[in-house]
């Protein structure tokens, strides 16, 4: 799949600033991605404002389900109840 090189910015439901830190970072380092959280709104939820300009859409899609599956390992562990 080709990169693009147009930065986006996208708003995600987060729940915990940690946590999408913990994915993104990692993410980063394991796919040559640069994906950067440059705003958190703190509201009922919390939503991360992400920006990237080195992905693919694959990427995107990628990160979103590797924070669901990250949280839901931490959710049947105790570890968050949430």
């Amino acid at each position: 799949m080709e990169s693009n090189n147009k930065t986006v910015e996208f708003s995600v439901i987060s729940s915990d600033d940690i946590l999408i830190k913990e994915i993104i970072e990692s993410y980063n380092e394991i796919y040559n991605t640069d994906f950067e959280i440059i705003e958190f709104i703190y509201d009922e939820v919390v939503f991360a404002k992400p920006r990237v300009s080195k992905y693919t859409l694959r990427d995107i899609f990628s990160l979103g389900y590797q924070f669901g599956s990250y949280a839901e390992n931490k959710r049947q562990k105790g570890e968050i109840d949430w």
